[in-house]
C-alpha cells in the first residue's frame, strides 16, 4: 500500500509539474503573441504618414505616432503628458482646444481644415478627431489625426491664381473680373454705393503688333499694365479684359468725378513714349466709362455701356475718355439694324 501511495504521489507531482511547464509555455506564447501584436500596431501607426495621437480629457498627451514626433521634432517621451499649449502658439493651440471640447461634447467624429505651426513653421492641416472608450479601464479618450495638405494648398492656390490671372501681364483677367460681378451682385448694403467702370482699348495697336511683331506687343503690353497699376488705387481692380484692352473696377466712388480724374491720369500717362527694341513711340488709349447705378445696377450691362461709350472716344478721334449716354445705345441699336435689313 505504502509504496502504491508513493507511486501515485509521484505521478501526481509528475502532472503538476508538466501542468505547470504547459503553462509558462503559454505564458510565454502570450506574451511574445502580445509583444509582437503590440509592435505590429506600432510600426502600423508609424508607418502611416499622418500624425496619430491619443489624448485625455484634459487634453494630455497619452501617445504620439512616429510622424507626429517627427513633426514636433522631439520623441515621444517628450508628448506625453504635454497639451497642446506646451508646443503650439497660444493662438493656434486656444482653436484647437475649442476643436477637442467639442468633440467631447458632441462624442462624434470631427474633420477640419486649420492653419497650424509645427518647429515654426506653418503649414495647413487636414484634421479628425473622436472619441473612443476602452472597456479595459472604462476609460474614454480623444483619438486625433492630422494630414499635412500644405502641398496640395499651395498648388491649388498656384491652380486658382493661373486661372484668373493673365499669363502675361500678371494682371486679373476677364474671369476675375466676372467672379467679382458675382460678388457685386450678391453684396449685401453695397446696391446704394456708386462704383465706376472704365474699359480702354489701344489706338492702332495693331500696326504696331504687325509692324514690329507679336513679341514687340507683348512687350508693349507689359509696359502698359505698369503705368496703368502706378494710376489705379488701392481698392480698384485692373484687369487685362482681352487682347489690348484693359478695365478697372472702381468699388466705391464719391462722384463721377472720381473716375474722370483717374481716367485723366490714364491719359496723362500714357502720353510718355515707349521703348520697344531700341524704337521709341506713343501709342493712346480710348476710354470708355459707366457708371452704377447710374446706368444700371446690373455690373455685366455697364461693362457693355462702358464699351459703347469707348468706341465713341474712338470716333471722336481718340486719345480722350467718353461717358455713356443712353444716345450711345440707341446709335448702336440703329447701326445693328441696318447691318440687319
Amino acid at each position: 500500500m505504502k509504496l502504491n501511495s508513493q507511486m501515485t504521489d509521484e505521478s501526481e507531482v509528475e502532472r503538476l509539474r508538466r501542468r505547470v511547464e504547459e503553462l509558462e509555455e503559454r505564458e510565454k506564447q502570450l506574451v511574445k503573441s502580445l509583444r509582437m501584436n503590440k509592435s505590429l500596431h506600432s510600426k502600423i501607426l508609424d508607418a502611416l504618414p499622418i500624425n496619430i495621437f491619443l489624448e485625455d480629457p484634459e487634453g494630455r498627451t497619452i501617445f504620439a505616432n512616429q510622424q507626429a514626433c517627427k513633426a514636433h521634432g522631439v520623441n515621444m517621451e517628450k508628448l506625453v503628458g504635454k497639451t497642446v499649449f506646451d508646443f503650439f502658439p497660444k493662438a493656434i493651440a486656444s482653436r484647437q482646444r475649442e476643436i477637442d471640447l467639442e468633440v467631447w461634447e458632441k462624442r462624434t467624429i470631427q474633420t477640419n481644415e486649420v492653419v497650424t505651426e509645427f518647429q515654426g513653421e506653418k503649414c495647413h492641416m487636414l484634421t479628425g478627431k473622436t472619441i473612443i472608450h476602452l472597456e479595459e479601464s472604462n476609460q474614454d479618450y480623444l483619438l486625433g489625426f492630422g494630414l499635412d495638405i500644405t502641398d496640395l494648398k499651395n498648388a491649388e492656390e498656384k491652380i486658382s491664381h493661373m486661372a484668373y490671372h493673365d499669363a502675361l501681364t500678371g494682371l486679373p483677367n476677364r474671369w476675375f473680373i466676372k467672379a467679382c460681378l458675382k460678388d457685386c451682385h450678391s453684396s449685401t448694403g453695397e446696391i446704394d454705393k456708386m462704383k465706376g467702370v472704365i474699359l480702354l482699348d489701344l489706338d492702332h495697336f495693331k500696326v504696331i503688333n504687325d509692324s514690329l511683331g507679336h513679341e514687340a506687343g507683348d512687350q508693349l503690353l507689359q509696359a502698359v499694365a505698369n503705368r496703368l497699376r502706378g494710376v489705379i488705387h488701392a481698392d480698384n481692380v485692373l484687369a487685362r479684359f482681352g487682347g489690348d484692352e484693359f478695365i478697372i473696377l472702381m468699388p466705391q466712388i464719391l462722384s463721377p468725378d472720381d473716375v474722370f480724374k483717374v481716367s485723366n491720369e490714364i491719359l496723362k500717362v500714357m502720353k510718355e513714349p515707349f521703348s520697344i527694341y531700341g524704337r521709341s513711340f506713343t501709342i493712346s488709349p480710348s476710354i470708355g466709362i459707366s457708371l452704377h447705378p447710374v446706368h444700371s445696377e446690373d455690373m455685366e450691362n455697364l461693362i457693355k455701356y462702358a464699351d459703347l461709350a469707348m468706341y465713341h472716344s474712338k470716333e471722336q478721334g481718340r486719345n480722350c475718355y467718353s461717358l455713356f449716354t443712353p444716345l450711345m445705345k440707341e446709335n448702336a441699336i440703329s447701326r445693328m439694324n441696318m447691318l440687319t435689313k
